[in-house]
């Protein structure tokens, strides 16, 4: 079984254009609000407790048999069938609300970009629509 495929390939690079995407549209909102210091100490610490939790996950999958295969296999094994549905659950909510975020982040850029032109709700129907 090779260790990196395709499909694996295909996977990180959708979900490293998701997070840059999701990054790139609200950052600049982020530290307009928070001013500097406060946005990087936020995005410091968020930082820190992504890659803690990936090495986290990581030191788990390395214990686990060979049958845990998917994230909802990894909650099932440590918290049995409550942490299968609960990380399943998760994993839903992320896939419902990432495109929701994209059309209000977007469309709130779009409105600062072009102000006067339409309205925040036009922007968030013309992306939604395209």
């Amino acid at each position: 079984m090779p260790f990196y495929t395709l499909e694996d390939a295909k996977i990180s690079f959708n979900i490293f254009c998701c997070f840059c995407g999701i990054g790139s549209l609200s950052m600049p909102s982020n530290y307009a609000r928070a001013g500097p210091i406060y946005a990087t100490i936020a995005l410091l610490l968020m930082a820190f407790v992504n890659v803690y939790a990936t090495v986290a996950l990581s030191k788990v999958m390395l214990v686990t048999p060979k049958s845990v295969k998917t994230f909802s296999d990894v909650g099932g094994w440590v918290f049995g069938t409550t942490g299968r549905y609960a990380v399943m659950i998760s994993q839903l909510l992320v896939c419902l609300l990432m495109p929701c975020a994209f059309l209000v982040l977007g469309s709130m850029l779009l409105d600062v970009l072009f102000p006067d032109a339409f309205s925040q709700i036009f922007w968030m129907i013309f992306m939604a629509v395209t």
